[in-house]
């Protein structure tokens, strides 16, 4: 009982990082879409079919972000909902820095960070 309650408390701040970063930055992207706000430059995409990062910004705010704000209310709310959102939201936070990885340059520590934030969710899906 205990192991699953630190279980959804992982997924809980996993979910509410995600959100609280994704969002921001993903605006950030959509606002200024040569990568200013956030220090990002625009030659970092140059393995991906982007010429600018509105829509990987739009992505990262609308799937990513608000995503997982909707899943950490489903969590929050021990929602019938909440262990599919949370498996599909890790899974989708993995594929999106697997992708990420292949299409950008350079590597960044931060992606290793999200995938953990990824395979948490995957990980404690059931727990929540």
């Amino acid at each position: 009982m205990a192991n699953i309650c630190r279980m959804r408390i992982a997924v809980i701040i996993a979910q509410g990082l995600m959100a609280v970063s994704a969002i921001p930055c993903g605006l950030m992207l959509m606002l200024a879409p040569d990568g200013r706000l956030i220090q990002l430059p625009l030659d970092s995409l140059t393995n991906s079919p982007f010429t600018d990062f509105f829509w990987p910004g739009l992505l990262l705010f609308g799937v990513l972000g608000v995503g997982h704000a909707v899943g950490l209310v489903l969590t929050l709310r021990h929602s019938a909902h909440a262990s599919r959102a949370a498996l599909a939201l890790g899974l989708g936070t993995i594929i999106w820095i697997v992708v990420q990885v292949i299409m950008t340059d350079p590597f960044h520590w931060m992606q290793v960070v999200i995938s953990g934030l990824g395979i948490i969710q995957v990980i404690g899906h059931r727990s929540v």
